[in-house]
């Protein structure tokens, strides 16, 4: 990374993860030849976008990191996913870029289904506690989604 204008350094560290990441390749390797998936300079433009908005060392976000964890981010415009992070931010302000980084998946759920789930972990767990754990495990909220979405499918099959 030495070497490299600040304005590329998530650029190089894109490349380097998506090149490593399993689900990448995958995604690549699955995609037409015209897949937003295959367009270099179109994935680069998004992620020097998003990293124009949340730089890592001042908001917590990883970009590289976000984009290959959850490689279907990369379908969507850099102003789709800065949208999902604000109504992520606005249903759990406590989610900051650290948070988001490590449990990038929230970005693809249905904002009405992580306002749903927050719910019931405030019912469960009381609202300080269940701040706290969005907090310091948003991975507990991922699945407290995914729970509920499970559930809303098993209640839509027996129907």
């Amino acid at each position: 990374m030495e070497g490299v204008p600040k304005e590329d350094k998530a650029v190089v560290h894109f490349w380097h993860l998506f090149g490593s990441i399993p689900a990448c390749r995958q995604a690549l390797t699955s995609s037409p030849r015209d897949s937003v998936y295959r367009n270099a300079p179109l994935l680069e433009s998004r992620v020097r976008a998003l990293a124009r908005v949340f730089d890592t060392e001042t908001s917590g976000l990883d970009v590289p990191r976000v984009l290959t964890k959850e490689p279907e981010l990369l379908l969507c415009e850099a102003n789709e996913v800065l949208r999902r992070v604000l109504e992520l931010k606005r249903i759990a302000p406590e989610l900051g870029g650290r948070a988001l980084t490590a449990a990038p998946g929230l970005l693809l759920c249905d904002p009405q289904d992580v306002a749903a789930a927050r719910q019931e972990m405030e019912f469960a767990r009381g609202t300080e506690k269940a701040r706290e754990t969005i907090a310091a495990a948003p991975g507990e909220l991922l699945k407290a989604v995914e729970m509920l979405a499970a559930d809303e499918v098993g209640a839509e099959a027996w129907r």
